[in-house]
């Protein structure tokens, strides 16, 4: 059953999956299909590391504002 664009989003990831699972054993998978999967993979690796740097970047900025402000009082 092929589903419209607005059906689709609402539909929730686990039956997603289930729906998924019951045509992948009546399919021969393709090159694309692995290297989607890998790609997907790097992506979200690239995203966590992305997120681990603006994590760090925000809590640096925060010592850096905490320091001047503490800097900006005893000189006064």
């Amino acid at each position: 059953m092929t589903y419209s664009l607005k059906q689709l989003r609402g539909i929730d990831i686990e039956e997603l999956i289930s729906e998924h699972d019951k045509l992948a054993e009546h399919l021969v998978p393709s090159v694309n299909y692995y290297l989607e999967e890998i790609s997907r993979r790097d992506q979200d690796k690239q995203t966590k590391v992305t997120l681990s740097y603006t994590k760090r970047i925000f809590w640096f900025t925060a010592v850096v504002t905490i320091a001047t402000i503490v800097n900006v009082i005893v000189t006064l």
